[in-house]
């Protein structure tokens, strides 16, 4: 008897152990994903720095408390008055990754303000915390705009991509005056996010990890969890909304969450897009994305065309403008 209960506390102990093992390296992968974003490891060679545009796009660097941090952001083409377009980056980029749609958009006469998340170059904090904090950093960003004599007569536009769709998504929940919202392949929540990215990321094993999985999100982001992308738009009611979406992204499995549940969204004034492309591609012309194929292998080690490598597909653009001039009739 003695002998088959020491087998059994072996037992209930190694279980522990893989228990608590499996949950602090849930926590350990969280903290890398949303560790701090510094420019030591912004992949200068390739992607936009604003020193490749000051001497055509002046800017004015303005604070936004987000929080208990001060968020960098950067207004271009201020005095431009057809509307503020409020841009926001993706999953650990800058502001600076953003510079060829902000500069188009200036170009087409808007303002734009785009900002650095929360643990972001040259935004505070010393992480990024996790996927719902770019909700509440739009959130403030909306109630700087919204305090400022420049900025609050413009009427705003939201233009997201990854994460910043979400955001661009989700901060509809909380009742700003915008007047259209551009969503570029977007999640959802981040309990689904994360969630996907832990299968994704650990394959056949994600089935014995979705109890600790749920710890960790509960844990972690308490009713954050399902801050919702898709009731934002639908809270958006009448608040013109368009859904861009690869047609296979990589990052979702499959086209993006929000295009997925299209048929959820009861926004009468939502529109959707299914490009057959990446992530971000279809951002680009074909010839930009030949191009980086060639750059981004890794026998190339000569230097970058930039201009190539960011070549914006200016169709695609003009449909994102005349999406936003719509919105003002």
């Amino acid at each position: 008897m003695l002998r088959i209960l020491k087998t059994l506390v072996w037992i209930v102990s190694v279980i522990a152990f893989l228990l608590i093992v499996c949950f602090i390296a849930l926590a350990i992968a969280h903290s890398v994903v949303f560790s701090r974003a510094d420019y030591d490891r912004y992949d200068s060679r390739r992607l936009p720095v604003y020193e490749d545009y000051k001497g055509r796009y002046p800017r004015e660097q303005v604070s936004i408390r987000s929080g208990g941090n001060a968020l960098a952001g950067y207004i271009y083409g201020l005095g431009n008055g057809r509307g503020l377009v409020v841009v926001s980056p993706g999953h650990r980029d800058s502001s600076d990754a953003k510079l060829p749609e902000i500069t188009y958009f200036a170009d087409a006469g808007w303002t734009v303000l785009c900002y650095d998340f929360t643990g972001c170059y040259n935004s505070e904090g010393g992480s990024m915390r996790g996927y719902s904090q770019c909700v509440h950093d739009l959130d403030a960003v909306l109630g700087f705009v919204e305090a400022d004599d420049r900025l609050n007569e413009l009427p705003i536009m939201l233009f997201g991509h990854s994460l910043g769709g979400y955001a661009s998504a989700a901060v509809l929940n909380y009742g700003h005056g915008v007047k259209a919202a551009v969503i570029a392949s977007a999640f959802d929540t981040p309990k689904e996010q994360w969630s996907y990215s832990v299968e994704r990321f650990t394959g056949v094993f994600h089935t014995p990890l979705l109890p600790f999985t749920e710890m960790y999100i509960e844990l972690q982001y308490g009713e954050d969890k399902t801050l919702s992308a898709l009731d934002g738009i639908n809270a958006a009611n009448g608040v013109p909304v368009l859904v861009v979406s690869a047609a296979d992204d990589v990052y979702y499995g499959g086209e993006s969450p929000i295009y997925a549940k299209r048929n959820a969204i009861s926004n009468p004034d939502c529109e959707f897009i299914s490009i057959d492309a990446g992530h971000y591609d279809y951002f680009l012309t074909e010839e930009a994305r030949e191009y980086r194929r060639s750059a981004d292998a890794p026998s190339y080690h000569g230097p970058v065309d930039k201009d190539k490598y960011l070549e914006l597909d200016e169709g695609f653009m003009d449909q994102l403008n005349k999406f936003f001039l719509g919105a003002l009739e």
